[in-house]
Order: C-alpha cells, then sequence, then structure tokens
C-alpha cells in the first residue's frame, strides 16, 4: 500500500514533511501534543534520531507511534554512534543499540 506520501509525489503534487525532535519523556501523549498539529499538513513528518545530543525518546518508537496516530512518519536514524553491524541490527528491530 502506498503511503500519502508516495501517492501526493507520483500525482507530482507539492509535497510537505515537518520535522519533529522526539520528546525527553518517554510518554507518547507528549509526542502527539508535538506532531498532532501536523496531521492533515504535512506529507509526512521526520523523526530526528539523537537531536541535541541528549537523550530524547527512541526515534524508532516514536516512528511508530506517530504511525498508529494516522500521522506518516519519516525514520531518520544517526550512523555517527553506531556501526554497520548496529544499524542492521536496529532497523532489523533486533537491539537498542
Amino acid at each position: 500500500m502506498k503511503t500519502r506520501l508516495q501517492q501526493a509525489i507520483e500525482r507530482g503534487e507539492f509535497v510537505a514533511t515537518a520535522e519533529v525532535t522526539p520528546p525527553l519523556s518517554t510518554r507518547a501523549s507528549d509526542l502527539l501534543d508535538k506532531a498532532g498539529p501536523l496531521k492533515g499538513l504535512a506529507h509526512a513528518v521526520n523523526v530526528t534520531d539523537g537531536a541535541s545530543a541528549r537523550a530524547h525518546m527512541d526515534a524508532l518508537a516514536a516512528a511508530i507511534i506517530l504511525q498508529r496516530a494516522g500521522i506518516e512518519p519519516i525514520l531518520q536514524l544517526t550512523c555517527r554512534d553506531r556501526n554497520r553491524i548496529a544499524l542492521q541490527k536496529r532497523l532489523g528491530g533486533r537491539s537498542s543499540a
């Protein structure tokens, strides 16, 4: 199934994304308070990974929360603190690395 972003690009529409930094807390409500106003305005929401070198909600967890709330996420993973194997494990869902 194609995402809203994919469909808009294929139709040649102007697309807009927005960026959300996962909250410092682990509460889904804190994330949804930040991203909720973007629902219907942005085609997708970028979820940053390791922003400001501070401990935030995990970016993958944040992307899943947004997706379940009907907000299309674009997951960003940084390579800065991960080697290839750690990235593969992270994308495969086998590690919290």
